[in-house]
Order: structure tokens, then sequence, then C-alpha cells
């Protein structure tokens, strides 16, 4: 048994590791690739979320997995004013200092939310008005303008998403062990947008940073919709239908978000 579980955890580190190593590398190349809306676009594939819920449904019942994906709905509205604070603070802050109120902000308001029902309708609901106000509280920002400084090299982004992905493992792994609100929570503490965030801020400048990020906050409506999906079906069907339902659920948002010009107008 000891054996089994250490396979688990060791899979489990490895997996979450590449995943947010990969969205880190992606966004921050695809941002001065093809520009924010693609990257913050691309910030909301559940590459983080997807893996970690898949070790969740292997080694609990589907109440507990249903539960956690419901707080982690809750947490996405946290996200989101994580990605506000970053947007208000960027232009007149450094990097770390911005990150240091966006993360005090998260942890504020998730301790808040988990004590919220175990109502996914709910959570979807409080996620889309927070999303709203969000958008509007950072509407004056959207044509920041700003000269963007040179672009990280491919060693130095790869660097940054080993050490997200080392973070998120340990994190998520842990999480499994604090039962289905906590897990579901931490599950979703955005540790990917956290690293994205400062490798923007400090090779594109704060314009960039500002643009992406309020393209995240479209983007995030794949996470909201990958979770939500998740927490409504799982205890009526089987774990792997359901993931591969809200994952297709969450790759049509981001398809949307790309092509759709309202995404573009926040």
């Amino acid at each position: 048994m000891e054996t089994v579980f250490l396979d688990v955890v060791w899979s489990a580190l490895a997996v979450r590791m590449a995943a947010t190593a990969l969205v880190v590398v992606l966004v921050s190349w695809s941002v001065g690739a093809f520009g924010p809306l693609i990257g913050g676009a691309l910030a909301g594939l559940p590459m983080v979320l997807g893996p970690g819920f898949y070790f969740l449904s292997q080694q609990f019942p589907a109440d507990y997995v249903q539960q956690a994906a419901t707080y982690a709905v809750y947490s996405l509205s946290a996200t989101q004013l994580f990605l506000l604070l970053i947007i208000l603070c960027a232009p007149n802050l450094s990097p770390w200092r911005t990150l240091l109120c966006a993360v005090a902000g998260w942890a504020v308001a998730a301790l808040l939310l988990s004590f919220m029902p175990v109502q996914p309708v709910l959570g979807l609901a409080l996620f889309i008005a927070v999303t709203a106000f969000s958008l509007r509280a950072s509407r004056r920002l959207a044509g920041m303008k700003g000269t963007s400084k040179a672009k990280a090299g491919w060693g130095l982004l790869i660097f940054r998403g080993a050490l997200a992905g080392l973070l998120v493992a340990i994190v998520t792994t842990s999480s499994s062990l604090l039962g289905p609100s906590l897990s579901g929570l931490i599950m979703a503490f955005p540790i990917g947008y956290t690293v994205v965030a400062v490798t923007i801020h400090q090779t594109l400048g704060a314009a960039s940073l500002v643009a992406t990020l309020r393209s995240a906050l479209w983007g995030t409506g794949s996470l909201a919709g990958f979770c939500s999906t998740l927490a409504l079906v799982f205890t009526y069907m089987h774990w792997l239908p359901a993931l591969l339902l809200a994952a297709a659920v969450s790759i049509a948002i981001t398809l949307l978000l790309v092509f759709r010009p309202w995404a573009r107008r926040g």
C-alpha cells in the first residue's frame, strides 16, 4: 500500500510540474508571438486542474471530487480578484510588490469563500458576478500604452516554468490531505498566473501585463467551465467521461474567446 501511495505521489508531482511549466512557457511565448488576447485565453486551459482532478478521482470517491470541484469554482472567483489586483497595481509597483498584494487578496477571498455551501450553481453565479466586476473595474487601463522590454530567453522561461511546476505539485499533492473544500480551493490557486505575471511584468512591461491579464479575466472562464461541469456531473457519470466532458467544455470556451470579437473589447 505504501509503495502504491508513493507511486501515485511521484506521478502526480511529475505530471503537475510538467503541466504548470507548459502553461507558463506557452503563455509567455504566445504573448510575444500572437499578442495578449491569445496569451490570456490560453492561460485558461485546464492544463493544471485537469491532471489535478484526475489524480483526485483515482484516490477519492465521487462525492469528494464533486465537492472539491465546487470549491475550485469558488476559488476561481478569488483568482479573478487576484488578476484584478495585479492589473491595478502593476503600473505603479514592482513585479514582486504587485504579486504580494495580489496573493494577499487571493488568500483573504479564499478564506471567506471556504465557508460557502457546496452549491456549484451558486459558485458559477458568483464567478460570473466577480468577473463582470473585475472587467469593469479594470476598464480604464484597457488602452494602457507602454514600451515593451526585451523578451525572456527560452532558458529563463523553462526555468521559471519548472519552478512553478514544483510549487503547484507540492501544493496540490498536499491539499488532498486537507479535505474536499481546502483541496478544491488550493487546487485552483493561480500558481500559473503567478509566474506568468511576474515573467511578463519583468520582460515585457506593465502595459503588456495589463493587456494579457484583462484577457485572462475572460480566459479564466474556461477553468470555471471545467470545474463547474465536473461539479455538476461527476456524481452521475464515470470519472473518465466526466473529465473528458469538462475538458471539452473548457476548450470550447477558450476557442469562443479567441475567435469572438466581444472578448477583445472587455
